[in-house]
This record gives C-alpha cells, structure tokens and sequence, in this order.
C-alpha cells in the first residue's frame, strides 16, 4: 500500500509544477510586452520624464507595502491558490484599465493596481513552487528550468510587443496583455491543493535541530547589495554603451544576448547548488557581476570583448536568481513560506529601489565610471555577504551532525 500511497501523493506536485510554469511562461511573456514600452506609453499619454520618474518610484513602493502584506495575508488564510488567482485577475485587470486609460492621471491608479497586484503574483507564485518541491531533490534545477522559461518568454513577449504596437498601438498591446494575465488565472485553476506531510521542512532550513523562521540577515543583505549593483548598472548602461558610440541596434543586441543565456545559466546555477549548496552559486552570481563592472570599465571600447561580458552578465543574473528563490522557497516550513517569499521580493525591491535613485544621480554627479565602480564595491560586498552565509551554514550543520 505504501508505494500507491507515494505515487498518489506525487501525480498532484509534479502536475502543480507544470501548472506554475505554465503560468509563470503567460506572465513573463505580457512582461516583456509591457515593460520595455511603459515609459513610451505613459510619456504618449501626456507624462514628461519627471512624472513618468514619479510613477515608477511610486509603484516600487507600493511593491515594498503589498509583498509583505500578500505573504501575511497567504499564511494567515493558508488559502494560496485563491490569492494567487485573485493577484492574477488584478494584474489582468490594471493591463486592461491601463490600455483604456485617456491620460496619465488615469494610467497612474492604474499601474498601482498592478504593482499592487503583481507583488501578489511574485509572493505566491514562488510560495506554491516551494509547496511543489517540498519533496524534490532537485529543487534547484526545477526552479532554475521554470524561471529560465519564463526568461525566454520575456524576450519573446518584448520581441512581439514591439512589432504589435507598431502595428496596432500601445493601447491594443495593453489589452493584448491583459489577456495574457486572464488565461494564466484560467491556468492556475488547475493548481491542486496538497497538503505536506506533517512536520515536513527542508534539510537546508534547519538549524541546530529547530526550523529557521524568517529569513538570514546576511541573505538578505546580500540580496539588496546585489540587486542595488546590477540595477544601478543596467539603468544607466545603455547611456553608457551611447556615449561610447555604440548605436541602438548594437545596444539592443548586446542586451538580447544576456537575455538569452539567462535561461541555461539559471537551469545550471539551479542545478549546480543542489550539489554545491544555494549560498556558493550565490557567491558565484555575485563575483559574476563584479566582473562585469570591471569589463564594462576596461573592455567597452572592443565589441567582441564586450560580447564575452555580456556571457558573464547573463550567467552572474542566472545563477544568483535561481539559487536565490531556491533558498527563499525552502526556508523554514509550510506556514512560513509566503511569508519568507515575501520577504525575499521586499529585500529586492528595496534594492531596486537604491539602484535606480543610485544609478542616475551618480552619473549625475560623477560620471558613469565612478558609478560602476560603486557598483562593483556594492557586488564585491553582496558575494561577501553569500559568502559567509555559506560559512555559516558549514558550521550549522557541522554542530548539528556532532549533536548526539
């Protein structure tokens, strides 16, 4: 009877996990539709560069509020697929206000609701494929393999997206958009509802005998140190790539070619730190984006060395990302779950949010080679931080195996 019981006990994980990608494909794909023209859309609807700057901060904020009250509400109610759902549907439904907005006063409620709302997505999405791979072994390379889809589906979704609203609009984009969103809620509907086996919580979540509750501060730290790093860096190198003399085509290039080895760099990464442990892929994303700092500073001047950096942004962006939701995902148990997610997007978003006020005002200021230059001490700090968690984790489990 065991063996039936097991087998029964699995059919609804591995169906919930292709569910999620499914979903999470739908989602990155209206992303990439939507972000690269936001700010066109937003500056046709009447904001100059000062309002379209206010609205983006804004919506970063309301993203810092909603994560922290999405994972709360999720582990208060223990109802995840119904408020993944209703995330969903909020999303869908702030694309379609979005496309029907007649002004920017009309669009700015409308891109709250959506951070708003996509925070939602973001927390429960990676809460459930926690609850998914409860049991996996192999957690890293399910959640790096899911991710990296969602990857290619962005620059899909960013490569139609352009040639649509050439074609129709940015309004019809939106609505475009918005359908996405409603069939990914239509998707999640076929989530099934699994409960975990009694005191069941991850090897790697447990210290000295007890489960973690919450997440590391030096994770944390670490997090907002590597995101504030590569933010500040990303939102001001196709300026810099400019005032090097590279043309558009060019820019857009380079950055496709990051885009595209996200996928196999997340599959890897993800796959590596089930061997190696999620704290050393972590390190290993951080020293990548140091790298990349120091090549963007001495190599610009060389396409094709410019290219080898690019490699190594994309693989440093892959392996950070998959081990990092990895290890949020497994963190403690069932109950804490939404919440250590949210808590994992907040430390991003608070990144994001330093990075961008960062990245121009430093260049403002001094000039893009002290920016990355700060960048690269952000990131050298960020890889110190893995790092000791990595350290740290040696001596927990070394003082939990001398435990008699």
């Amino acid at each position: 009877m065991e063996p039936v019981c097991l087998h029964r006990l699995h059919i609804p994980y591995m169906n919930n996990y292709r569910v999620l990608t499914l979903v999470n494909l739908l989602l990155f794909a209206a992303m990439g539709f939507n972000l690269p023209l936001l700010t066109l859309y937003l500056q046709e609807l009447g904001a100059d560069f000062a309002l379209i700057s206010l609205i983006l901060t804004s919506t970063i904020l309301v993203t810092l509020a909603g994560s922290p009250a999405w994972g709360w509400l999720a582990d208060r109610l223990q109802r995840r697929k119904l408020l993944y759902i209703v995330a969903l549907v909020g999303v869908g439904c702030a694309y379609w206000w979005l496309s029907r907005a007649t002004g920017v006063f009309a669009a700015w409620p409308a891109r709250l609701l959506d951070a708003l709302c996509m925070a939602g997505t973001s927390t429960l999405g990676l809460t459930l494929m926690g609850d998914t791979l409860e049991r996996s072994e192999r957690k890293g390379r399910k959640m790096g393999f899911s991710r990296g889809l969602g990857s290619l589906a962005f620059a899909a979704g960013a490569l139609v997206g352009g040639r649509l609203a050439d074609a129709l609009g940015l309004a019809t984009m939106y609505q475009v958009c918005s359908g996405l969103l409603f069939a990914a809620a239509v998707t999640a509907l076929l989530l099934q509802d699994v409960t975990p086996e009694r005191g069941s919580v991850s090897s790697r979540a447990v210290v000295q005998g007890r489960p973690r509750l919450g997440l590391p501060l030096l994770f944390l730290t670490g997090c907002v140190l590597w995101t504030m790093a590569h933010v500040a860096s990303t939102s001001m190198w196709p300026n810099y790539m400019a005032s090097q003399g590279y043309s558009k085509t060019a820019i857009s290039s380079l950055w496709s070619l990051a885009a595209l080895i996200e996928m196999p760099a997340m599959f890897l990464g993800g796959a590596l730190s089930d061997v190696v442990g999620r704290a050393t892929v972590l390190a290993a994303g951080g020293a990548g984006i140091v790298l990349v700092q120091f090549g963007y500073l001495w190599l610009s001047a060389s396409l094709p060395a410019l290219l080898g950096v690019q490699i190594v942004r994309g693989f440093g962006f892959g392996s950070y990302t998959s081990a990092a939701m990895t290890y949020a995902a497994e963190a403690g148990g069932q109950e804490q779950r939404s919440s250590n997610s949210a808590l994992f997007y907040t430390a991003g978003s608070v990144g994001q949010l330093a990075g961008n006020l960062l990245g121009g005002m430093l260049v403002q200021l001094a000039g893009f080679h002290v920016l990355l230059w700060v960048c690269a001490g952000l990131a050298v700090c960020g890889t110190g931080c893995f790092w000791l968690l990595r350290r740290q984790g040696n001596l927990h489990l070394a003082g939990h195996a001398s435990t008699p």
